[in-house]
């Protein structure tokens, strides 16, 4: 993804999961972010996003993905800031294998 900085990424385990991405200052800041599902299909049920401040960001998110694919561009709110951390709560979908989530920010 030429012009984005790839904060992390995280491997479902099965089932229903939870994971965070921890970012911090020395990534930069950003005012976008999108995320990437490879190898196997996903669905993504929530997304929070702390930003340095402590402040928090919730984008409307429900989204199933399919193997190999990226979500739109999520604009974040006000002028480009730190991202301290990404929450994620998702699941593998049905007769698929592990996916992995990658978070990118620009």
């Amino acid at each position: 993804m030429t012009g984005w900085t790839r904060l992390g990424e995280r491997w479902v385990q099965g089932g229903v999961d939870h994971d965070t991405i921890m970012v911090g200052a020395r990534e930069g800041t950003f005012h976008q972010i999108a995320l990437r599902v490879e190898h196997s299909a996903l669905e993504l049920f929530d997304v929070t996003i702390t930003f340095g401040d402590g402040q928090t960001f919730s984008p409307p998110a429900r989204l199933v993905f399919a193997e190999d694919t990226s979500s739109r561009t999520i604009d974040l709110p006000g002028d480009a800031r730190v991202i301290r951390r990404v929450d994620f709560h998702y699941a593998n979908l049905p007769g698929g294998g592990r996916a992995q989530l990658e978070l990118w920010a620009r």
